[in-house]
């Protein structure tokens, strides 16, 4: 059986990127060994590309990708730019597996953090921690996930994920959010904002 894989991650653009960790042919072989007796085909997005100054296919080539791809797995090992974001969003949009090779101590994930007015211990980044469908250590690890997962499916998280995120914020969080309870106020949207919607709809209310 064939599983394909879209390997997000920093691609590197010149001289200056050499240092970066990037997926290579060591995590691919990695992943690929793991996974066995799965025969696994990667979907690269640093490929030569026919035409650099065509963006929308350069983009549309990615999503496709992703679009046939049963599982993006994400390279999170180092902090990563505005690409791995979008990815990450259309693997739900588009029903892709998400499986995030995240380390401990490392950029999106340490035992304990001071931000923003609190501590948390276990911090993982919260789009990280509400898009993957895994997070693994590694890519041998990323690699027997794939195994079990794709002889033993489970479901996937989809776009809910997202709209439930939003009302999670609204119902446990807003009442304590001042700044954002101001704003709403100025936008004349507070009364409005438990409504489930789009922000289209919800301005339509006022």
């Amino acid at each position: 059986m064939i599983a394909s894989i879209y390997c997000s991650g920093s691609i590197q653009k010149g001289p200056n990127d050499t240092g970066k960790l990037c997926w290579s042919d060591t995590e691919r072989r990695v992943l690929a060994q793991a996974a066995q007796p799965l025969d696994v085909k990667f979907l690269c997005p640093d490929d030569p590309a026919h035409d650099l100054s065509d963006t929308a296919s350069l983009f549309g080539r990615d999503m496709y990708q992703i679009q046939i791809a049963d599982y993006v797995v994400v390279d999170a090992r180092e902090r990563r730019g505005i690409g791995i974001g979008v990815e990450m969003v259309a693997a739900k949009i588009l029903g892709a597996g998400l499986v995030i090779v995240l380390p401990n101590n490392t950029y999106y994930r340490t035992s304990k953090l001071s931000y923003r007015g609190s501590t948390v211990d276990e911090y993982i980044h919260p789009h990280i921690a509400l898009l993957a469908d895994v997070i693994v250590d590694d890519f041998q690890s990323a690699g027997y996930w794939i195994k079990e997962h794709f002889h033993g499916p489970k479901e996937l998280k989809g776009t809910d994920v997202i709209h439930d995120a939003i009302e999670t914020y609204k119902t446990k969080m807003l009442p304590f959010d001042p700044p954002m309870i101001e704003t709403l106020d100025k936008l004349d949207m507070y009364k409005t904002c438990n409504v489930s919607g789009t922000k289209r709809e919800i301005s339509a209310s006022k």
